[in-house]
């Protein structure tokens, strides 16, 4: 179990490297009217890859750790914050991160124009880093904070 915590944490940092390279990029062509090449199309595929095997490894610890067992008394749940934080606002917060990636990805993809592919990756991926960053257990908030690795 120890192995899948660390490994759901590593990969977090390489999520996050992804999601961060692909925003500045795609607002740096965005701008510069740069072509969209097959490299930008494989790191967006990669960033989406991460994204659902985090998912994946984190449904794994969910369902390891005896969380989704908390619905059964929800009241009591909702009134602890540490319960609360990874049965109800860790989980659903990443899912619709994970959705933005998703839809970010398919829609560039759509797109026929290379800025309107960069447009596409800024907006999703930019609203799906924001909702992971404020999802995540960092060390400085009380109570549900873990280490950085």
């Amino acid at each position: 179990m120890d192995f899948i915590i660390k490994l759901h944490s590593f990969l977090r940092w390489a999520l996050l490297l992804l999601m961060v390279v692909s925003i500045v990029k795609a607002a740096m062509s965005l701008s510069g009217k740069n072509p969209y090449t097959p490299n930008d199309r494989k790191r967006t595929l990669f960033t989406m890859i991460a994204a659902h095997l985090q998912l994946v490894i984190g449904v794994v610890l969910y369902v390891s750790k005896g969380w989704s067992s908390q619905f059964s008394n929800m009241a009591v749940a909702m009134k602890n914050t540490f319960i609360r934080y990874w049965t109800v606002e860790h989980l659903s917060m990443m899912i619709i991160a994970i959705v933005f990636i998703t839809i970010g990805n398919i829609r560039s993809k759509k797109m026929d124009t290379d800025a309107g592919k960069y447009k596409q990756i800024l907006i999703w991926f930019g609203l799906a880093l924001l909702v992971i960053i404020a999802a995540m257990p960092w060390p400085f908030r009380a109570e549900i904070g873990r280490g950085w690795f």
